[in-house]
């Protein structure tokens, strides 16, 4: 007689495994949607597994890229040999009748939730769940995870910086979501809305009541902090409320588009407070995110796109998830009108890419001028022996450039830089890959150059 199997139990210990193996991007978005539909013992030696996938793209993915390591995984997890089936399944949980007491209570979980969303000022569409993690963004998601799992203990205050559209916002919403569902007092404000509501407040002579708003709860998070610089009063009132908080254990949580330190015409004594728990970096994100962002928003969206024209666009396209998401929106707006798939060719045509390789037809003195328009100088400027800041920079990443998007030799580019020594081409290069990995600003502006090259819009 076959033994029986619990399927939802197997998957559960193979992702276990899965997790560790495969990057978090790759895992969030590939491996974990999938689910076991089935398992039929053979004989006593082989089990045939059907695997779910969500989408044909989901399932062509999982064959190209994943099956061996799952097949690998789940062998082991399970002691015998098995073969996999894959099939394109949605999920749909199954509700016993003596399940409807727990399933009522859990409508109205989601309905208390849900007004505390909007009491708290979270938004309803910022959860983990949606958030896409990869290389430019784990240590971030962690920190958000360690946060939801001690708060008020754990990196307090957490203050997470980028660029836009990178989700800091995003993550932000998730904690306090996660925390509210523990029971806490949550509030959620950006750094305008506390600036109007102080204003209103001492118009109204009404102090006492934003004071209580904000200092009686058990997370305080605050998006775009930097726009309090030059507010002398919003600064002085957040000061006083910041440290009532940490005193007493409460989180924070801040949102900037730059480092603590960069932020001008803020006090001092905040700024010292800003450093004084965990500063975190989110980047743009790398090929293998993008892809994941694409393929999830098309889900989002149900709509088809071939694996070719996802790749397509997360291969040229180096900009953060909200450009992407939009870019991607008028993809499949055009493909709509054209028939209902996103094709490769229509990405083609209507972001004017095809691969890096033809793109790097472009002359070196085309990209000197590029970026000396991009930083508002000439090309005698870049080339020149001026050590204005600005300018060194621009200097700097025009090395960078003609060495790693054009493949030219350090001799070559010391060159065409004005004759200058290999040697100092080489510094540059390599100050310039590591600032991109740490420096917010000096990441977009290679990357809007990028663009340029790309022919990207």
């Amino acid at each position: 007689m076959a033994k029986k199997i619990d399927a939802d139990q197997v998957w559960k210990d193979v992702l276990g495994e899965l997790e560790v193996g495969v990057s978090p991007a790759s895992f969030t978005s590939w491996v974990k949607p999938c689910f076991i539909d089935s398992i039929t013992e053979i004989d006593g030696e082989r089990w045939l597994v059907e695997l779910a996938c969500p989408s044909g793209f989901h399932q062509k993915t999982i064959d190209e890229r994943y099956y061996g390591q799952i097949k690998q995984v789940l062998e082991r997890q399970v002691g015998k040999r098995c073969e996999i089936g894959l099939v394109v399944k949605q999920r749909v949980d199954k509700v016993e009748s003596k399940e409807e007491e727990d399933l009522f209570s859990e409508e109205r979980e989601d309905r208390e939730e849900s007004q505390n969303v909007a009491e708290f000022g979270l938004n309803p569409r910022f959860d983990f769940e949606n958030f896409v993690v990869g290389g430019s963004n784990n240590l971030a998601y962690a920190a958000a995870k360690g946060v939801v799992d001690t708060p008020g203990v754990k990196h307090n205050p957490l203050f997470l910086w980028g660029g836009v559209g990178l989700g800091k916002t995003h993550l932000m919403h998730a904690v306090g979501k996660a925390l509210a569902r523990k029971g806490l007092r949550v509030q959620a404000v950006t750094s305008e809305q506390f600036t109007n509501e102080l204003i209103t407040t001492i118009r109204n002579r009404s102090v006492d009541g934003f004071k209580k708003k904000y200092r009686n709860v058990d997370a305080l998070l605050i998006d775009d902090i930097q726009f309090i610089a030059g507010k002398e009063s919003t600064q002085e009132e957040f000061f006083h409320t910041f440290n009532e908080l940490y005193m007493k254990g409460a989180q924070i949580i801040l949102t900037s588009d730059r480092r603590p330190q960069d932020i001008e015409q803020v006090e001092q004594r905040l700024i010292s407070r800003f450093l004084g728990g965990l500063t975190v970096d989110i980047g743009l994100p790398d090929y293998e995110m993008r892809l994941a962002i694409l393929s999830q928003k098309c889900s989002d969206l149900k709509v088809e796109a071939s694996g070719d024209a996802l790749d397509l666009i997360a291969s040229s396209v180096n900009t953060n998830a909200r450009e992407l998401e939009g870019i991607l929106t008028r993809l499949v707006n055009m493909a709509a009108i054209e028939g209902g798939v996103l094709t490769r060719e229509l990405v083609e045509r209507e972001i004017g890419v095809t691969t890096k390789r033809e793109a790097k037809k472009l002359r070196p003195q085309q990209l000197i001028s590029l970026i000396a328009k991009q930083f508002d100088y000439k090309n005698k400027d870049v080339l020149g022996k001026s050590r204005k800041a600005d300018l060194v920079r621009a200097r700097h990443i025009t090395m960078y450039l003609l060495r790693e998007e054009m493949g030219l030799t350090l001799q070559r580019v010391a060159q065409l830089m004005g004759g200058r020594d290999h040697t100092t081409v080489m510094h540059a290069v390599e100050k310039m890959e590591k600032e991109f990995g740490v420096n917010q600003e000096i990441r977009e502006q290679i990357m809007r150059v990028k663009q340029e090259i790309y022919g990207q819009v």
